[in-house]
């Protein structure tokens, strides 16, 4: 897998569908228990996912594991998966 350069503003955390989600403010909205979120990483297709944040608050992304979203901004969410994808080695550190 070719390895490139992700800056946080690329990767993107896009809400599919939210269940009176409250906005925050720069962040993003805030999610909540049963929301649906797309997780796209840019030049990096194969790691695409979408999943419902489970009722304690988690999401699954397979590629590193339960990662807490509930109380988080969508920009909060982005910035935790793309740490976690570089400590793992997965991409490229920014």
């Amino acid at each position: 897998m070719r390895m490139a350069l992700i800056r946080a503003s690329w990767l993107g955390v896009l809400l599919l569908a939210a269940a009176m989600a409250q906005a925050a403010q720069g962040g993003g909205r805030l999610l909540t228990t049963s929301d649906v979120v797309a997780i796209r990483i840019p030049d990096h297709p194969d790691l695409d996912w979408t999943a419902r944040i489970e009722p304690d608050g988690t999401i699954n992304f397979p590629y590193v594991g339960r990662i807490k979203a509930a109380g988080l901004t969508e920009d909060d969410l982005a910035r935790t998966v793309e740490r976690r994808l570089v400590e793992l080695k997965i991409i490229a550190e920014p």
